[in-house]
């Protein structure tokens, strides 16, 4: 990675390895970090905001022991995924478990369930989904728990598995502080495995999503693509 990309990435790579609190997911938050439900109203505050994140990020840092070294190196595939702001992360999340649930979109006949569907999703990513998602994976063969949930929150929860799944190779200072920005149960073996895609394979997905929704963020990573 040359010193413009670098340069480019340095800062989310700083608050990646040492302001983990401005990243770690709600459902973690409420549990880990001491006085989170009291603190919301001066986090609006930047002075107050920074100090407790500061407090926050040196327990999360201790939390993580050996594994709290900083991240060096950008070269890991999900590096791109794994530095992306959280809300960008949400959306690669649901696009890929949208993904998984293709081939049951593409089944839908009926003009009421298809608008229903478009309304719920945007019609730029059905048509991203029914077009080009056909040829990037063909769908789970039985997503009946996951829609169950619902189409949104099925696909919310296969799409963190699967981002899950995309950095579970990286070094494990990668693969913690990237787990800790997902919900609690998105790294378990049974939300990751649920896709049947390798570590290598859930990336390309995810790193494919990510080009769809925000190709300048993954431009800035060019060893990884």
């Amino acid at each position: 990675m040359n010193q413009d990309h670098f340069a480019f990435a340095s800062a989310p790579l700083q608050r990646f390895n040492l302001l983990l609190s401005l990243g770690l997911h709600p459902s973690r938050a409420a549990l880990w970090l001491p006085g989170y439900a009291t603190a919301q109203p001066w986090l609006a505050e930047p002075a107050a905001s920074r100090q407790w994140h500061l407090h926050w990020s040196a327990l999360l840092l201790e939390r993580l022991q050996d594994d709290s070294r900083p991240v060096r190196e950008l070269s890991h595939p999900a590096t791109a995924l794994a530095l992306a702001e959280p809300a960008l992360q949400q959306a690669v999340a649901r696009h890929a478990g949208l993904l998984l649930l293709g081939a049951h979109l593409r089944r839908r006949i009926a003009r009421r369930e298809v608008c229903a569907a478009q309304q719920v999703m945007g019609r730029a990513a059905w048509d991203w989904i029914c077009g080009q998602g056909a040829a990037l994976h063909p769908g789970l063969d039985a997503p009946q728990p996951w829609l169950a949930q619902g189409l949104v929150a099925g696909a919310d929860q296969l799409g963190t598995g699967l981002l899950a799944q995309s950095w579970h190779d990286a070094p494990a200072p990668l693969r913690r502080r990237a787990d800790w920005k997902l919900p609690l149960d998105a790294e378990s073996d049974a939300c990751r495995a649920v896709s049947g895609l390798t570590p290598p394979q859930a990336c390309s997905l995810c790193l494919q999503t990510l080009k769809f929704l925000e190709p300048a963020w993954l431009s800035s990573f060019p060893t990884i693509h």
